[in-house]
């Protein structure tokens, strides 16, 4: 989201009650942090939750866009967690200058699905991932047709605007299958029983790398 339109339409939307079940899911899963990286913080809803929630938790929010930055960094003073979220401009599918093992957990939700090879940023991730630090990514898969995608619009966008309809329909059509993701994450030794379906159209990867 590469303009203000786009940042202000995304704000508009109702994504409470699924940052805070990603946040209960993450806490109630296992350790965290300190050290937590957010892959795609957009306006760092998530970072800000965490940070409430977890006294432990220092989050680096990563994104390319410098619009959801700036509204980011508003949301983070209103959160009152201002020192404990430090906010970067980077591509989160190549992380370039990030060194191996830095953080004790990377999150993300829903970016996978907006890259061409999401494999770039599950390489990326893993990478920057201690021994022992733990892979939580969570996305939209993608319904068996377009009636079932229809009704998931139908049931949680009703009250959005257009352009939120419109945005969860392109991103569950361009969503992974579970046996996708699974396929992929194959090629970097993760096991498939690492995905869950944790929603009626999120499927979650929460795997810790091997010491």
């Amino acid at each position: 989201m590469d303009s203000q339109l786009e940042v202000d339409e995304y704000l508009a939307m109702g994504h409470d009650q699924v940052n805070q079940a990603f946040v209960s899911d993450l806490i109630g899963g296992g350790p965290v942090g300190p050290r937590v990286i957010d892959l795609g913080c957009g306006t760092a809803a998530i970072p800000v939750l965490l940070c409430q929630q977890d006294s432990d938790a220092h989050v680096t929010g990563i994104d390319s866009s410098i619009e959801m930055l700036e509204a980011a960094r508003i949301e983070i003073e209103l959160g009152g967690v201002t020192g404990r979220i430090h906010l970067e401009h980077a591509d989160c599918k190549t992380l370039d200058g990030y060194g191996a093992g830095i953080a004790d957990t990377v999150i993300s939700n829903t970016v996978l699905h907006h890259l061409a090879e999401p494999q770039q940023m599950i390489a990326a991730a893993i990478r920057i991932l201690r021994p022992g630090g733990r892979l939580f990514l969570r996305d939209l898969f993608r319904p068996k047709n377009s009636e079932a995608i229809e009704q998931l619009v139908d049931s949680h966008a009703r009250a959005e605007s257009d352009y939120a309809k419109q945005l969860l329909r392109q991103s569950l059509h361009a969503a992974l299958t579970a046996h996708e993701i699974r396929e992929i994450l194959a090629s970097f030794e993760v096991p498939g029983d690492a995905v869950q379906l944790t929603s009626d159209r999120h499927w979650t990867i929460d795997w810790t790398l091997p010491v």
